[in-house]
């Protein structure tokens, strides 16, 4: 994937990380999603008190791209400034759905780190 197309992402997700709802853990994470249409879906964390329903940022982007029609996904970027916020256990099997080729990306202000799904669950309940 071409650099240009991975800095707009992560800027895209910076930007929705502004949005983040995260009483509990106070760690802002944003995420975009490109499809192969060319759209770009943005999400956020969103923590309820009963963690358990709390939502990571990947899965609201996919979640808005997917009940918009576009769940052909050729990258997923978060960003958290903190420092590098992988998709959790739940994350990473919500992912695997819609997200079999494309590109994840994991960015802070300062380093960037890509993977495929199959690097992050290399066992899953889809295989």
């Amino acid at each position: 994937m071409e650099q240009v197309i991975i800095d707009k992402l992560i800027e895209k997700a910076k930007s929705a990380a502004e949005k983040a709802y995260c009483p509990t853990s106070e760690t802002p994470v944003g995420a975009c999603v490109l499809t192969q249409s060319g759209m770009i879906f943005t999400g956020c964390n969103i923590e309820t008190t009963a963690l358990a329903g709390s939502l990571g940022a990947m899965e609201v982007a996919v979640c808005k791209a997917v009940s918009e029609g576009s769940s052909s996904i050729i990258a997923v970027a978060n960003f958290c400034e903190s420092g590098i916020i992988f998709p959790t256990g739940n994350e990473r099997e919500f992912l695997r759905e819609f997200t079999e080729r494309a590109v994840i990306i994991c960015a802070t202000k300062d380093k960037v780190e890509q993977f495929k799904i199959q690097e992050l669950l290399p066992f899953s309940l889809r295989e």
